[in-house]
């Protein structure tokens, strides 16, 4: 990018927005990724798509992925990672900044979801947990299970969404939370392993 500035010898700003309005999705649509109409980009994202993978952008997402983009800071560009007949799909207006999201079934993100930095969001185990298989074959055998990701969900920086989870429409993830069990809609959970600290018909005070 520096080199590109420096060729170009425009304003850095002027060269960023080019950068991330034109060459971002047209690189993301050279690669086969379905990009919606109106989608924002802040740098490239790290896109991984096996034979008949599939990842869909639906109208307006926002991916951050440079470092300045987000005020929490992001460590690494927003990472969507498909594997051979896996699926990401993401909905409408939806933002997501420097997470990881791979799917070797499904993932099914929701309208206007946000996701904080340093999110990960995994349907699998990447390696089987037995010993004797991980002897065998380091990552064949290992489980997934498709994850589903209701409308208006917001999931704080650093938590971890785990396989076969769905989180219903309105809840919070709190920061660095890990998902292992679904979240019921509009209730806000937190901790390792993640638990409701408010339950889904309560509202907070003024």
């Amino acid at each position: 990018m520096q080199l590109l500035v420096r060729a170009l010898r425009l304003p850095r700003a002027l060269v960023l927005r080019v950068y991330d309005a034109y060459w971002v999705p047209a690189m993301l649509r050279l690669q086969g990724i379905q990009v919606g109409s109106g989608c924002r980009f802040a740098g490239m994202p790290i896109i991984r798509a096996g034979s008949a993978g599939q990842i869909i952008l639906g109208k307006g997402v926002l991916l951050a992925s440079r470092a300045g983009a987000n005020v929490a800071g992001i460590a690494h560009p927003t990472i969507l990672s498909a594997a051979e007949g896996g699926r990401i799909e993401v909905g409408n207006d939806t933002g997501i900044s420097g997470a990881s999201i791979v799917a070797r079934t499904g993932i099914s993100i929701g309208a206007r979801v946000l996701i904080g930095a340093g999110a990960c969001i995994w349907d699998t185990d990447f390696h089987p947990l037995q010993p004797g298989l991980r002897r065998e074959h380091p990552t064949r055998d290992a489980r997934s299970a498709p994850i589903t990701i209701e409308n208006d969900v917001f999931i704080g920086g650093r938590a971890i969404v785990l396989k076969g989870v769905r989180i219903g429409q309105g809840a919070v993830v709190a920061a660095g939370a890990v998902v292992t069990s679904d979240v019921a809609p509009e209730s806000i959970v937190a901790g390792n392993p993640a638990r409701p600290v408010r339950p889904p018909d309560e509202r907070p005070g003024p």
